[in-house]
């Protein structure tokens, strides 16, 4: 499993701010982000992806808590990942809380 947190300001327009999704070996952000849609509606998929990437106004971290890497929507997943989605304009706030 990997824990996803997003932060409020992503969550009012992807409709959720927390999450466990089921992640397989050589999974990516983008499918995870793709398994959220199947769950929360397409609303997740067109709020955080452009395509096969992440919106330019969205930063996704691996592991926030422990080493704070910046990933992209292609960046392999292992089990047990925590992934934070937050918008660059909030970046500020959430690296310096």
């Amino acid at each position: 499993m990997c824990q996803i947190e997003i932060s409020r300001s992503l969550a009012a327009r992807v409709g959720t701010h927390e999450a466990h999704v089921a992640v397989r070996d050589g999974d990516t952000v983008q499918d995870v982000i793709e398994r959220l849609s199947a769950e929360y509606g397409t609303q997740v998929q067109t709020g955080m992806l452009d395509g096969e990437r992440l919106r330019s106004d969205v930063i996704a971290v691996r592991n926030p808590d422990a080493d704070h890497e910046p990933v992209t929507a292609a960046s392999p997943l292992t089990p047990g990942d925590t992934l934070e989605f937050h918008l660059t304009s909030e970046h500020d706030k959430v690296t310096h809380a």
